[in-house]
């Protein structure tokens, strides 16, 4: 792959978590509103599953070098950002036994974590 492929390819991939994380907002907003407290912990979520995601993606690209495993990758994340509205409705829609600060916490790291995680 050419460095150029490389860049093209990084860029659409920060772009498209930069597009999860705006639109997080505007899915948890029926849940638990628009705050500080869930613009902080949906941030916190994003730049957490970009660092882990990071680790994790360099790790599997040391171990398989190929145009195959950016693409498996890829696409496995293609597919678990898809799960993100389905799973905001189970998990935001469920009414914690907590304050609302709390709730707006809680539900962008259960709802978002593991899907930003698997697109960085």
């Amino acid at each position: 792959m050419s460095l150029w492929s490389a860049y093209a390819v990084t860029f659409i991939a920060s772009f498209c978590i930069l597009v999860i994380e705006i639109v997080a907002g505007r899915i948890l907003a029926p849940f638990v509103g628009v705050s500080l407290y869930t613009w902080t912990s949906i941030i916190g979520v994003v730049l957490a599953g970009i660092s882990i995601g990071a680790y994790t993606g360099g790790k599997i690209a040391d171990l398989y070098p190929s145009r195959k495993t950016m693409v498996l990758l890829l696409f496995l994340s293609g597919i678990a950002a898809l799960s993100i509205p389905p799973l905001t409705n189970l998990i935001a829609g469920y009414s914690f036994p907590v304050s609302l600060m709390w709730r707006s916490l809680l539900s962008p790291q259960l709802s978002f974590s593991s899907r930003v995680a698997s697109s960085a």
